[in-house]
């Protein structure tokens, strides 16, 4: 009898059914990286939302310096605890200067001495797992095999301490020139390591198939992931099922080799479109052939509300169901050579509601434009109107400061677009009549250019710039982290121009969920993309965001006053406008 009753245990466990079984749908999990808004409230928010696992990157919890890192990594572990909230895994920090595979010598000692303290920081939270990147980049084709050389001794330096704190070191695949580009290299950097494991990035891939990458790497060697989607161009951290990725075969594959985890997602995602996700992965949501290509068709079958207005200019609106949000979207496109365009700056007291200064000036269309300084409403970049320069780029603004835009003559019926930094402003605009610096890029030559976030020190040298001017008294509106600029949904304003002549304002309504959810800078990239422009470049957003028209008014819904009406403008000190 009792052999009978072993016998049903096992054929109901085999069946999937048993109490407890491995059915179960994997855990979510968010990283601290791509959290906007982070804090008590929010991880409290989140777990009662269904998140059940968090990872914590070590970059956010040292800040500028180590100093105080202990104090400040315990405070954070009881928040997490008392929020209710699981480690699964920390992020090592990473940067230029943070590089395991430094051919220096002495330069990689001092690095992987400093990884060895902050491990030891990281033991604080717990965590099952360490998330490391093997490198840092750009990374020469003629240096490459030494630094993986350089980066497989490292990681067998940093691998005891992993064990030591009770985790398990997992190397994570980086895109471009990083190391870690394919399988092949992720598994010669762990060679001969039994307790490293391998942390799966799903956007990094870009010279090899996911389904290459999974037969390459040994089975059971994946213990982490980073979810995300992408373009397969670059890195873009997007929720599933807005990119290319084709999920249920790629999650099954990585099931298939032996991974057992939660799923980590790597993307912004409240816990309900994070469930969504995960029904998508596991095969419960039937996928599009393509999202991207759902999401043109929804762009292209929307309910577009189209006015005529003179000179051929038309403006447009429209609610439209794209990357699992609400996009409220408004353009308006004009004939360049039809009317008089101009940079108009109005700086201090003489700022104004887009609206209010439009009428003034007797535009006939307006758009708000550059970054600025919140408190004195003066250009926080390089404006030059003629040989008169009006502002200079604040160090605050080159995360996201990648280019310009202006008009080459006088009378502004050619817009121009074009990329440059700091350095380069006078080169390539030179011979302009009017330049003002923004950025970043969005559409060039009729591709998507949405760049990354400009660079591993982008954050610090923000972070710094920031509290020098808090030091001196200043208030500068900026973002502390260069990914919730780029990857959070917000309200966006772009300019561009398409091969036909045309100038086109956008603007992309945000912060109200539901009607008009806003969207990241590659999602405005490739809106814009979809309006037919095929130079285009991001302005100043969030508040600020207003798109105005002689003939009908405020056509968005500013944010400024909270309320998803036409009534919420902000005072500006520049617009484009045209007459």
């Amino acid at each position: 009898m009792k052999r009978k009753i072993l016998l049903l245990a096992a054929m109901i466990m085999a069946a999937g059914i048993w109490t407890g079984c491995s059915q179960r749908e994997p855990s979510l999990g968010k990283s601290m990286g791509r959290w906007t808004g982070f804090g008590l409230e929010s991880m409290i928010e989140n777990r009662a939302g269904g998140l059940e696992y968090i990872e914590v990157t070590m970059n956010n919890v040292i800040g500028k310096d180590t100093a105080g890192v202990w104090d400040r990594a315990a405070k954070l572990k009881a928040e997490i605890d008392s929020a209710g909230l699981k480690v699964w895994s920390v992020h090592m920090p990473y940067s230029k200067k943070i590089d395991i595979s430094l051919a220096d010598s002495a330069k990689r000692a001092d690095v992987v001495s400093y990884m060895k303290d902050m491990l030891r920081v990281a033991g604080v939270f717990q965590p099952e797992n360490i998330v490391l990147h093997p490198s840092s980049e750009p990374i020469a084709p003629d240096e490459r095999a030494y630094r993986l050389q350089c980066s497989h001794e490292s990681i067998g330096e940093l691998a005891p301490v992993a064990k030591e704190i009770g985790a398990t070191l997992c190397i994570e695949n980086l895109p471009r020139t990083c190391l870690g580009q394919n399988g092949q290299e992720m598994m010669q950097l762990i060679e001969g390591y039994d307790e490293v494991g391998l942390c799966f990035d799903t956007n990094h891939l870009l010279y090899q198939s996911h389904e290459d990458y999974l037969k390459a790497v040994a089975k059971g060697k994946i213990k982490t992931v980073h979810i995300s989607d992408y373009d397969f161009a670059d890195e873009r951290h997007l929720l599933p099922g807005v990119g290319k990725i084709d999920w249920k075969p790629l999650w099954d594959g990585i099931r298939k080799n032996g991974y057992k985890g939660i799923m980590m997602f790597e993307c912004y995602g409240e816990p309900s479109e994070l469930a969504d996700a995960r029904d998508l992965l596991t095969g419960k949501i039937i996928p599009q052939k393509s999202n991207i290509d759902a999401d043109s068709l929804a762009f292209c079958t929307a309910d577009w509300q189209i006015t005529e207005l003179e000179n051929g200019a038309k403006a447009m609106y429209a609610q439209v169901p794209m990357f699992f949000s609400t996009q409220s979207i408004c353009a308006v496109k004009y004939p360049a050579d039809a009317f008089k365009s101009e940079i108009l700056h109005r700086p201090g007291e003489k700022a104004g509601k887009p609206s209010i200064l439009g009428r003034e000036v007797g535009a006939k269309l307006a758009v708000n434009a550059g970054y600025f300084h919140v408190k004195p409403r003066t250009p926080s970049v390089y404006f030059r109107i003629g040989e008169e320069v009006y502002g200079t780029t604040h160090p605050t603004e080159t995360y996201r400061v990648d280019g310009v835009v202006g008009f080459k003559d006088k009378d502004g019926r050619q817009m121009m677009i074009a990329k440059s930094d700091t350095t380069q402003y006078e080169a390539v605009s030179g011979d302009w009549h009017t330049v003002m610096a923004s950025g970043p890029l969005l559409v060039m030559d009729g591709e998507i250019v949405v760049p990354l976030l400009m660079g591993d020190g982008a954050d610090g040298d923000n972070v710094s710039a920031m509290k020098e001017e808090q030091r001196v008294g200043s208030k500068v509106r900026t973002h502390y982290s260069s990914a919730q600029f780029y990857d959070k949904r917000h309200p966006r304003a772009a300019v561009g121009t398409d091969d036909e002549g045309n100038i086109y304002m956008v603007v992309i309504d945000g912060r109200f969920a539901g009607q008009a959810d806003g969207a990241s800078i590659y999602e405005t990239a490739y809106i814009c993309h979809m309006l037919g422009m095929t130079e285009a470049i991001n302005l100043d957003g969030g508040g600020s965001t207003t798109l105005w028209t002689e003939e009908t008014g405020v056509i968005n819904h500013p944010y400024d006053n909270k309320k998803f009406d036409h009534e919420g403008e902000r005072s500006v000190p520049n617009l484009i406008v045209a007459y």
